[in-house]
């Protein structure tokens, strides 16, 4: 099932498969779906490859980014990739969800969903964030959110001003309240002897933000302890050492997240120094 989809200002994320269309080919289908869609909004082919520019000069002008979707495609069956494309266009023409204080959540990404947030940053006039956001690796990040019922909204500098709350304020409710839909962290000990899978909790990549709780289940469990997070509903932590099984195993990750059609990360995680390294 298609889970809820991520949605920023105005930007979305995110059996053998017939072969995929090219980019170019992919985004000319999608602006005509929008087209078709939302007759009132002008859309066109943004600057990069796979993305689509949404309303171009106007105030309420945005980027679609094709770039998760189009790799989901590359490996779903063509009912799968027509309907994660129906997501989007129908998740598109929706507000983002209204930010409260208590629809604080905090969510994990990867550098390249933060490449795209900065990218939009730097384009705008005043700079701020669009995502309130904190690195925990090498390549990962958590980021303040907002939940809401059907899509979740990365919460920026403008929603703290609006909510007038402090950052770190927002953070620990943020945190608090992520908690009754993420898992607890495993015992360290337990995972020596048996491998830990989160697949049945909304916001199971969330727990990779407690630096601190990782630190003492490291602790124990040691420096072969690693992690992956395939997607919010698809994290594994075992015990694995360096070598040819661990090599195989990267495959399996590689392949689970190019199962996912938001897929976080392909990579295999080590927790070094307070926080998360790809495994090499």
């Amino acid at each position: 099932m298609i889970g809820r989809a991520l949605l920023f200002g105005s930007m979305l994320f995110a059996a053998p498969v017939l072969a995929a269309p090219a980019e170019d080919e992919f985004r000319a289908q999608m602006v005509q779906r929008f087209a078709k869609t939302y007759p009132d909004r002008k859309f066109a082919p943004g600057k990069e490859p796979l993305e689509i520019s949404v309303n171009a000069g106007k105030k309420d002008e945005g980027t679609i980014n094709l770039h998760r979707i189009f790799y989901y495609c590359q490996n779903a069956s063509v009912a799968d990739c027509d309907a994660i494309k129906e997501e989007l266009v129908v998740k598109i023409g929706k507000q983002a969800p209204e930010v409260t204080p208590a629809s604080l959540r905090v969510i994990v990404r990867d550098a390249q969903y933060v490449g795209y947030l900065e990218e939009l940053e730097r384009k705008s006039v005043d700079g701020r964030r669009l995502a309130v956001r904190r690195k925990i690796g090498e390549d990962l990040f958590a980021l303040l959110a907002s939940d809401g019922p059907d899509t979740i909204g990365t919460v920026g500098d403008d929603k703290l001003v609006e909510l007038k709350l402090a950052e770190d304020a927002a953070w620990a409710m943020a945190v608090r309240q992520t908690s009754s839909a993420s898992p607890p962290l495993p015992d360290g000990a337990t995972l020596k002897t048996s491998a830990q899978a989160f697949q049945d909790f909304e916001y199971g990549a969330s727990v990779l933000a407690d630096l601190d709780g990782w630190s003492k289940v490291a602790a124990v469990a040691g420096p072969d302890m690693m992690m992956t997070v395939a997607s919010d509903r698809m994290v594994f932590v075992g015990i694995l050492p360096d070598g040819p099984n661990l090599e195989g195993f990267r495959k399996t990750v590689e392949e689970d997240c190019a199962s996912q059609p938001r897929c976080i990360s392909p990579n295999i995680y080590r927790f070094r120094d307070g926080r998360w390294v790809v495994a090499r």
